[in-house]
């Protein structure tokens, strides 16, 4: 299980910050390039080794990324395009902010190069299987208030959240106590969980779906089409 189980009750306590914070006048998707462009700056100031202010913009765009999917619920600003924006800018900002901080590490720490790319690799294919048995188990999709969901969101010790507090908690002793020892075991830490995480969703996909033939899920699915058509006629 990941944060995502939880998120529910995460929104509840920032809800104040949230509602007052989304009555400025931008539109979500605004909100959500805000986030890009911070995710940006972050990356910068982590590759310069501003470990404060590198922090302070991971945890002000965590909360920009709540913002946005707020601003869309509650003001009617949901779109198919926004909500593959976000997706996009989550995992983008994520990549640059971790990308900063490994390569200003690389320069006392040259392994942690091998780090960034094992990261990066667990990261993004844990988004890829994600996606690939989103597209093909569609019987398992529901959307809760637009958004679409899947079981297997709540699956793996990694996401978006973890990564937060994981890269974040680097950041913050490494500013605290200023040795880079922190913020170097805060990379390792996204590094292995990310594909412990992977690994968890395989096994998910190899337990529920191995012995779903797709072929003749297709049957069946076209055959319910078929009877409710017939009813209705």
């Amino acid at each position: 299980m990941n944060l995502f189980a939880i998120r529910k009750h995460v929104d509840v306590v920032l809800h104040p910050i949230v509602a007052t914070i989304a009555k400025l006048p931008l539109h979500a998707n605004q909100w959500t390039l805000i986030g890009a462009i911070v995710g940006l700056i972050g990356g910068v100031v982590f590759f310069y080794g501003y470990w404060w202010a590198g922090f302070a913009l991971l945890i002000g765009r965590g909360l920009i990324d709540h913002i946005d999917g707020f601003k869309a619920r509650n003001y009617n600003q949901r779109s198919t395009f926004g909500a593959v924006m976000d997706d996009v800018s989550d995992r983008w900002v994520l990549g640059v902010m971790f990308a900063g901080g490994c390569l200003n590490l690389s320069f006392d720490y040259p392994h942690v190069l091998i780090v960034l790319g094992f990261g990066i690799t667990g990261a993004l294919t844990n988004v890829i299987v994600k996606l690939s048995i989103y597209a093909e188990s569609q019987q398992d999709i529901f959307r809760d208030k637009g958004k679409i969901g899947h079981p297997v969101d709540v699956v793996g010790l990694f996401g978006s959240a973890e990564f937060i507090i994981y890269y974040g908690a680097g950041a913050f002793f490494t500013a605290l106590l200023h040795d880079p020892r922190p913020m170097l075991a805060g990379c390792w830490a996204v590094a292995i969980m990310s594909h412990v995480s992977l690994f968890q969703r395989m096994f998910f996909a190899w337990k529920r779906y191995r012995k779903v033939d797709p072929t003749m899920l297709a049957i069946h699915q076209e055959k319910d089409i078929a009877n409710k058509q017939a009813k209705a006629s």
